[in-house]
């Protein structure tokens, strides 16, 4: 790295949490509820709680986290958790996640499984499976919590009528422990479930690792995003109007959206007609924003557009100059 990128990088991270943070820049606590009257779907989305079984804050996180969206004012229609559900993949510890969500969720949980849940498997001796029986136990213990009999790691389900559909790491020839890996079945599939989704309503592609160049994934952490000229995943979006994609893994917390202009860092950004949303870490500390856990996002769906809206669950403060709002076409 050059003197002169480690100077805009070092700038871009302490202006992201400066900026962000500063009480006169956007801080707001209404509490849980929607913007407008009228929404169609309101979905809470985090990412990166690294439950681990016999860990206490992450967990505890999770749990008051889960409590403040069961109190929301506006209902929460579904939660969606995009990737590092479990900190070492070992099975105890999707056992913890899974039953935490049981108890504390006010609605469905979408589950997107991440590097740490397959990738990681056997990390730190904490267990000596393999990683393709961690994709395994990932596959059966959704398979147990939503009563499907999925035998992938990728699939798509229904919220209010809006699809959301799920990529996964397959764990191809071994896979690789921190990136993704993906079949010629897995991209057909992805293309198929957009082209069936109703047309003019958005429609949520949820996977953990962001695309290569996008979100200010080669400030925040380079080469840890999809690449297209691998899987090109980007070329499969842009044939659809209304795609959201939402990721996380880059832990690159809450940025103002005038840090994102400036440093090519945006939480949320649009890319030749597809929007990516990329999701601070709620469970581990963030970087290049807000630092502190519990913070995540709101979704809202109105006929005519939707609403991106960062929040910290654990505190109710919403970061109003980090919020952005998408026109349907």
């Amino acid at each position: 790295m050059t003197f002169s990128v480690f100077i805009r990088k070092a700038t871009a991270f302490l202006l992201a949490i400066f900026i962000t943070i500063v009480p006169y820049t956007g801080f707001s606590k209404p509490g849980l509820q929607a913007k407008k009257d009228d929404c169609k779907m309101n979905i809470s989305l985090i990412s990166d709680v690294h439950i681990e079984a016999k860990g206490i804050f992450r967990t505890s996180f999770l749990k008051q986290g889960l409590k403040a969206m069961a109190k929301a004012k506006t209902p929460v229609d579904a939660v969606v958790i995009a990737g590092d559900l479990t900190n070492y993949a070992d099975e105890p510890s999707v056992a913890k996640y899974y039953d935490i969500i049981k108890k504390y969720s006010p609605a469905p949980v979408v589950s997107v499984p991440g590097n740490h849940d397959i990738g990681h498997a056997g990390d730190r001796d904490v267990t000596d499976i393999t990683r393709e029986q961690a994709r395994d136990n990932m596959i059966k213990y959704y398979n147990d919590y939503s009563g499907r009999e999925l035998d992938t790691i990728y699939y798509s389900t229904e919220i209010n009528g809006y699809k959301f559909i799920v990529l996964g790491d397959e764990v191809i020839d071994g896979g690789h422990w921190d990136m993704i890996s993906m079949s010629e079945e897995q991209l057909s599939f992805l293309d198929s479930e957009l082209a069936s989704a109703p047309e003019g309503q958005p429609v949520f592609v949820c996977c953990h690792w962001p695309i290569k160049g996008i979100n200010g994934e080669p400030t925040i952490w380079e080469d840890s995003g999809i690449d297209p000229e691998e899987y090109n995943v980007p070329a499969i979006l842009e044939k659809y109007d209304n795609v959201f994609y939402i990721s996380g893994h880059m832990h690159g917390g809450i940025r103002s959206e005038y840090v994102g202009e400036k440093f090519d860092i945006p939480m949320a950004e649009q890319v030749n007609g597809v929007t990516y949303l990329s999701l601070p870490t709620f469970g581990i500390v963030n970087m290049f924003g807000i630092p502190v856990s519990g913070t995540g996002a709101q979704l809202e769906v109105y006929d005519d557009e939707v609403i991106f809206r960062p929040v910290n669950y654990l505190t109710g403060r919403w970061y109003t100059n980090s919020a952005y709002t998408f026109e349907l076409v």
